[in-house]
């Protein structure tokens, strides 16, 4: 964009966050998505901290009301008044003892971004506000990071297993939506298929009101990431209680991982900086963790994936997850020239505009749909963390200015083509406009 219009794109980013500001937090849009979101939160802290850091400190203190006893940290906080029903009874998070009682939230998580928009924050700080601030949330996310490990490593492997699509962040992710296939249907939901029932569910399903069905999920994967919701319920969303049969889904998911090595690396720091110091099995489990994620690797197809944690197979569908092991800290073996050799395939994951949710040549490819072939701006943000971290800064470069261009010509829509640019999903989305902010407030040089 160089930088086209650079001043304009960020004072219109600035006015949609102020749009979508609810008090302390930020929503993602207005009309879709009304609650907070804990990796929404999380990048959209990372953008305002660029120029306004209290507002961004306010934006995470907001998260840590959704905490839980046990220190997980949900993917979902329900905005007061909220008129969502459906999700508040799949949830009904007032049935659990550790969760807050003046919050209604989810009961499951979402990848641990929080580490890594606190260490910018407090950055952005001003000596005695950023101490102050450390000091309140870094406890709070050495308990998030506790109940990772504890809750969801159960085997001590140093990888967390997901129970649910939605803990994953990208939701429809072919993946995850190969298994849901694959898993065994409740008695409720076969009924339905056989009389066609998701076409009726279908009116009663809120973003297909407001936006065309080819850009969401399918009807067929909503009706199974709700009935695996409802059947995890029954063991309190407790992966120890969970019987491992074809009625689950269960993943070592890569993106999830990938993040939690970037987290640990994150808190450490800011630990460090503060003269904190981390629980011994805390810093034991991180460092299981790099080691770990290099299990995910698969040199025949020189790409990382998640694993299948009752099968122990890896699920070799290609998604833009493969890259994100570049900010976690690809060993230089020989992967990341594979993995760089991958990315910038112009049939694959470097066509016309940044790199999309799944490559186009990929069977499971879809322009439109989701998480199963859009460019999304947080994920080739974080591509962009990836490419600094491995040295390629001219890569990360031109992957910067394609996706400002983007924004800057198209809007700040939730999605868009991978093709054409065009705008999908959301428009006015905030994470769209904050990292649209930290990418072109950050410069070309700006390390990750």
């Amino acid at each position: 964009m160089a930088e086209r219009g650079a001043d304009d794109v960020v004072a219109a980013a600035r006015a949609v966050l102020d749009r979508n500001r609810r008090g302390e937090w930020t929503c993602p849009s207005v009309v879709l998505y009304p609650h907070q979101w804990l990796w929404d939160s999380c990048f959209t802290a990372i953008g305002i901290a660029r120029y306004d850091p209290e507002r961004a400190a306010g934006e995470l203190r907001a998260l840590f009301r959704g905490q839980w006893a046990n220190g997980m940290l949900p993917h979902m906080l329900f905005a007061p008044g909220s008129r969502d029903i459906g999700s508040r009874r799949v949830w009904q998070s007032h049935r659990h003892a550790d969760a807050p009682r003046d919050v209604a939230t989810s009961c499951i998580t979402q990848p641990p971004m929080v580490a890594i928009a606190a260490e910018r924050v407090a950055h952005a700080l001003g000596p005695d506000a950023r101490a102050a601030f450390v000091a309140d949330v870094l406890p709070r996310i050495v308990a998030h990071h506790q109940w990772c490990y504890r809750e969801r490593d159960l085997d001590a492997s140093g990888l967390i297993t997901l129970i649910h699509p939605w803990e994953c962040g990208l939701d429809s992710t072919p993946p995850w939506m190969d298994a849901l296939c694959e898993m065994r249907l409740p008695l409720w939901l076969r009924a339905a298929e056989r009389v066609h029932l998701s076409r009726l569910l279908r009116s009663l399903r809120y973003d297909t009101r407001l936006l065309p069905a080819s850009e969401r999920a399918s009807d067929d994967e909503g009706l199974r990431m709700l009935a695996l919701a409802v059947h995890t319920k029954h063991y309190d969303f407790e992966l120890r209680r969970i019987p491992r049969d074809d009625r689950v889904v269960l993943h070592e998911d890569l993106a999830f991982n990938s993040l939690l090595v970037v987290a640990n690396a994150a808190l450490a720091r800011m630990a460090d900086e503060h003269a904190r110091v981390l629980p011994d099995g805390l810093v034991a489990s991180t460092a299981r963790t790099r080691v770990a994620l290099e299990t995910l690797w698969d040199d025949a197809s020189g790409t990382y994936c998640s694993r299948d944690a009752v099968s122990a197979r890896l699920v070799r569908s290609p998604t833009i997850a493969t890259f994100l092991p570049l900010w976690a800290g690809t060993p230089d073996d020989g992967r990341v020239a594979r993995l760089l050799a991958s990315l910038q395939t112009a049939h694959g994951s470097w066509p016309a505009f940044p790199v999309p949710s799944v490559p186009l040549d990929a069977a499971a490819y879809q322009e439109t749909r989701y998480w199963k072939g859009p460019t999304w701006v947080n994920t080739n943000w974080a591509i962009v963390q990836g490419l600094r971290a491995q040295g390629a800064d001219a890569l990360a470069d031109e992957l910067r200015a394609r996706t400002l261009a983007m924004v800057h010509d198209h809007g700040f829509a939730e999605y868009f083509s991978a093709r054409t640019g065009e705008p999908h999903g959301a428009r006015d989305f905030s994470w769209t406009a904050a990292l649209t902010i930290d990418l072109a407030m950050g410069g070309a040089a700006d390390a990750a």
